[in-house]
């Protein structure tokens, strides 16, 4: 069973010979863009022999000007993919599949709907733990954001595709705005889940190799449970939600099992890793599981570790 039979048969909770593995990091700054990003990707697979390759994107999305009321929304339109703002996230992943398309899977990494909002109001000052004029106005008249999500998703969508048209096999879709603490459910089902699953159901429509992940710790699961994706990823570690309660929830394929900041894979010894490894498996079973982490590893992180996990999930 080749990386590819392997990827797809653990996606379609079928039987395997192995469990694949998926494991990323952010590359540091220098490698974030053309060539360069390009090479710190190869570098890292020849390193770590994943079974999936999800290909970074730190193309944060863009407006002219940032956000200081409400009405400022308003003003956003849909961000050009090809030969414009996302041209150099094409050319990466159309690198990558000319080197390794026959080898591996490759994810296209799409930042989801509230990701990109937060990033277009261009306020540096701001991070995703601390208030931000997003989450506020959402709170306060969420039918202002409702413009700028709109132009985010007709931008999230025409990027996907070309994606897909670049080399990516399938698309690792990033979600940030389910937090128990950052505003209720009501406000998440209403104003930000039917944006998100039009996008997904449209990535859907072209491919079935689709990873969401739901980002941050405290993650309110039940409402993404009926997101259209093939398998499943969150913090596992950072939130009340195991990887089995999960998968009885999601009814399908998680993506998962070991903490991306600590414990045995970022201090751990091979043979704790491998142990590690090898519990998650028994514990989960071998059908509806890749192996990887919470979340991004620590760019620092030597990449002998992260191939111990992955050698340990093929024996």
């Amino acid at each position: 069973m080749n990386k590819f039979e392997a990827f797809k048969a653990a996606l379609a909770g079928g039987q395997v010979d192995y469990v694949p593995s998926g494991f990323w990091l952010h590359f540091p700054e220098e490698d974030w863009f053309g060539q360069a990003a390009i090479r710190a990707h190869m570098d890292f697979y020849r390193a770590v022999d994943p079974d999936v390759l999800k290909v970074m994107n730190e193309y944060r999305y863009r407006m002219d000007t940032p956000i200081s009321r409400p009405e400022d929304w308003a003003t956003w339109k849909p961000l050009k993919t090809k030969g414009g703002y996302y041209q150099g996230q094409l050319d990466i992943i159309k690198g990558l599949a000319d080197r390794l398309g026959s080898e591996v899977p490759l994810l296209a990494t799409i930042h989801g709907v509230y990701i990109c909002a937060f990033h277009g109001g261009r306020r540096p000052e701001a991070t995703f733990d601390m208030p931000h004029l997003l989450t506020q106005h959402l709170k306060e008249c969420p039918e202002a954001v409702m413009p700028a999500f709109r132009a985010v998703t007709d931008s999230l969508i025409e990027l996907s595709l070309a994606c897909l048209e670049a080399g990516a096999s399938g698309i690792y879709y990033s979600s940030i705005g389910g937090e128990t603490d950052r505003f209720d459910e009501e406000t998440f089902n209403r104003y930000l889940k039917p944006f998100e699953t039009e996008v997904l159901n449209e990535i859907s429509r072209h491919t079935d190799e689709v990873v969401l992940h739901v980002c941050k710790p405290q993650p309110r699961l039940g409402p993404y449970a009926d997101y259209p994706a093939a398998a499943v990823n969150w913090a596992v570690h950072e939130s009340n939600v195991s990887l089995e309660a999960g998968a009885r929830l999601f009814g399908k394929t998680v993506l998962g099992g070991l903490d991306d900041r600590s414990g045995v894979l970022v201090d751990g010894t091979d043979e704790q890793i491998q142990s590690a490894v090898q519990k998650i498996i028994s514990d989960h079973g071998r059908q509806g599981l890749i192996l990887g982490a919470d979340c991004t590893l620590p760019t620092e992180i030597s990449t002998a570790r992260i191939r111990a996990a992955v050698d340990a999930a093929r024996m």
